[in-house]
């Protein structure tokens, strides 16, 4: 039995290519957001909705009597990927990990490179007044300190509980922006003229995350972009590419 850690486009896709080899799977997202993506190619049996930590993906292993993991989450889940490998690594399984690649960031005056979310905070402080955050929904608490110094419009999921969460912790209904991505540059610059931003904050997503699209339309504005790097794990086996993985899985 095989275990993918999805609730990303790439771990959709590895789960449809090796449900279609024919092979005993599982898949958890962390999200009814996520579960919805498999009830539409028809894949919700297999789809399990729910954040485990190490002890939890440790007990799912052995109930389920899974032998590999394909750990496909978003390159910034890494407490996710941290806990799924010291899983395996306890109960002596196989992990792989399948990341997107990265995409190399032009060197610009008006592109800021940070290695952390805090350092992105900081920077936040030192440029214009219009902030606009396309790092997701665990990313606005962080920036939340900000709130009466700075104008925060951030861009989440359209997943109800990620709006009340925005509305609660104080973000005007007018500066929330629920959308599902990929957004081109053309729309991200339409998005950035409407709110007159002069502040991105981006996270390293790569192609499939769209942040060159993000980056190359806030150049086009003249606007500062904030980029922060993917952070650092080591994994024992890691792929960029899903034909890889789904070859690999297959050597039994």
């Amino acid at each position: 039995m095989i275990l993918i850690l999805s609730g990303t486009e790439e771990g959709k896709e590895i789960v449809r290519r090796l449900h279609k080899e024919g092979l005993s799977l599982l898949t958890t997202v962390a999200t009814e957001y996520g579960k919805k993506m498999f009830e539409e190619i028809g894949l919700e049996t297999v789809c399990l909705q729910g954040r485990l930590d190490a002890h939890g993906f440790s007990l799912l292993i052995k109930e389920k009597g899974i032998d590999t993991v394909v750990d496909a989450t978003h390159p910034y889940a890494i407490e996710v990927s941290q806990n799924a490998m010291d899983a395996c690594k306890k109960t002596n399984i196989r992990y792989l990990r399948f990341e997107r690649q990265e995409i190399e960031i032009p060197e610009h005056p008006l592109i800021h490179k940070v290695k952390t979310m805090a350092e992105s905070v900081d920077k936040s402080r030192t440029l214009g007044k219009k902030i606009f955050l396309a790092t997701g929904i665990s990313s606005v608490a962080k920036f939340i300190s900000l709130k009466d110094e700075k104008e925060l419009y951030v861009r989440i999921l359209p997943i109800p509980e990620h709006i009340v969460l925005c509305l609660n912790m104080g973000i005007p209904p007018a500066h929330i922006i629920a959308m599902h991505g990929p957004f081109s540059e053309d729309l991200n610059g339409a998005m950035f003229r409407q709110y007159q931003i002069n502040t991105v904050v981006t996270k390293d997503s790569g192609e499939v995350g769209g942040v060159l699209e993000k980056i190359h339309a806030a150049l086009k504005e003249g606007i500062d972009t904030i980029v922060i790097e993917r952070p650092r794990l080591e994994f024992p086996q890691k792929y960029s590419s899903i034909d890889e993985v789904v070859k690999t899985v297959k050597i039994q």
